[in-house]
This record gives structure tokens, C-alpha cells and sequence, in this order.
């Protein structure tokens, strides 16, 4: 009786699995090969998926309302940027007092403050954002937030074209991008063009498929995110004037 059971013990054994073909192992290596891929190979890889995607859109697009370069491929056309920054503009020789706001609608006060702290060239045409986006019934932070997505704030535009939106539509120039005689008129045509062609109630997240598709195509977003990221950041300035 003790012979048998030591023989059934000893099988039991020698039958047994080694670790390496056990679950827990398989559950480990699956682990380590998941980190491996999201540290490692998943930013690789993603990165030439989108830059594959954008060079195929920019290959065979077929623009129905508006189409943009995002700021962050702006190596495209550099060459036909130019910096225009507040500290190189003459704005600062008109600017006596940071505070010398005139106007009852605390909308105006909030953009002023919003893109004079962002060193924006287009700083004394605040009250233009405001009058077009009435004019329109369209949200009045929509035109400047984009500008910060597209150009920061108009410091960095195709070279001439006063145009911080990397608008594609009327009066091109060699490049496609459209030239406006000074900010009032980029502001007002875009305007138009964002409530006319794209409605006055889509958000930035709709809305981004179509203004820059490669942006909508890419789960992180970066175009709708930086766009609602700076419409929050004016409401605060609305809501926390001094």
C-alpha cells in the first residue's frame, strides 16, 4: 500500500509542467511584451502611421470647405513663414497703458488682456472677434482659439497674408493660403467662413474632421484639444476680470 502510493506521488511529479509552460508565465511575457509595445514601439510606429496618412490626405484631398496644415507640420512651408511678433510690430508704439481699455463689453477687455498676454499681433483687433461673431450668432472664442492652434496667436503666418488660420480660401497665393489685406478682414472672412460653411453650433471636436483632418484622424486630437483648451481659457478671462 505504501509502495503504491509512493509511485502514484512520484508520477504525479515527473508529470509535472515546467514553469515556462505555465499560465502565469504566458500572463507575465504578455505583460512585459505589452509594455514593451506601448513604451517603445507604439510612439514608432504611430508617428509614421500619421505622417503616412497626412502625406496621402495632402496627395489626393479633395477640399470641399477649408483644409489646414496643423501647426505642428508647419516644416511644410516654412520657408514662406514669417515671424510677426508683438515686440517686432509697431502695436507696442500704440499701446501707452496695458490697462487703456475702452469699451462696455467685457467680451472685448477679455480678448485684449487673453492676446496681449500671448504676445498676438492681432491684440487691437479684439473687438473685431466680438462684432464679427455676433454678427453671425457664432461662438466669440472660436476665431481667436484657432488662431492660437494655427499660428500662435498670428506670430507665426505665411509670409504677407495676415492669415493666423491656415485659411484656404479666397485670394490665394502661389501656396494656397489666403491673403487678407490686414487682420480686420482675416477675422471677418474666416468668421464668415466657420459660421457659413461649418454652422454655428458645432463644436471644436466636430468640427476639426473637416477644418484638419489629419488632426480628427488621429486619436489624441491635438487640433480640437489645443482649440477648446484656449475657449476655456478666454471664458476665465471673461469671468475674472479686475
Amino acid at each position: 500500500m505504501d509502495n503504491l502510493y509512493f509511485s502514484s506521488m512520484t508520477q504525479k511529479v515527473a508529470t509535472k509542467k515546467p514553469f515556462y509552460k505555465s499560465n502565469i508565465f504566458r500572463i507575465s511575457l504578455l505583460g512585459i511584451f505589452t509594455l514593451i509595445y506601448f513604451f517603445f514601439i507604439s510612439p514608432i510606429f504611430e508617428k509614421y502611421i500619421t505622417n503616412s496618412l497626412l502625406e496621402s490626405i495632402r496627395g489626393n484631398k479633395h477640399v470641399t470647405l477649408n483644409y489646414l496644415t496643423p501647426l505642428y507640420a508647419q516644416e511644410v512651408y516654412t520657408h514662406d513663414y514669417s515671424i510677426d511678433t508683438l515686440i517686432n510690430s509697431d502695436i507696442t508704439k500704440r499701446i501707452k497703458d496695458k490697462g487703456d481699455i475702452q469699451t462696455e463689453d467685457t467680451r472685448v477687455i477679455a480678448m485684449q488682456k487673453f492676446l496681449y498676454d500671448y504676445n498676438s499681433p492681432i491684440y487691437p483687433y479684439a473687438k473685431t472677434f466680438i462684432t464679427e461673431a455676433d454678427k453671425y450668432g457664432l461662438d466669440w472664442r472660436l476665431v481667436a482659439s484657432i488662431s492660437g492652434v494655427e499660428s500662435a496667436f498670428g506670430n507665426l503666418i505665411p509670409r504677407g497674408t495676415h492669415n493666423g488660420w491656415g485659411w484656404r480660401g479666397i485670394n490665394k497665393n502661389p501656396q494656397g493660403w489666403s491673403q487678407f489685406e490686414d487682420w480686420n478682414a482675416g477675422i471677418a472672412e474666416v468668421t464668415r467662413g466657420l459660421a457659413q460653411g461649418y454652422g454655428i453650433d458645432l463644436t471644436p471636436f466636430q468640427i476639426e474632421p473637416y477644418y484638419c483632418p489629419p488632426c480628427g484622424a488621429n486619436p489624441a486630437h491635438a487640433w480640437a484639444n489645443g482649440v477648446s483648451r484656449f475657449m476655456r481659457e478666454l471664458k476665465y478671462y471673461a469671468d475674472n476680470l479686475n
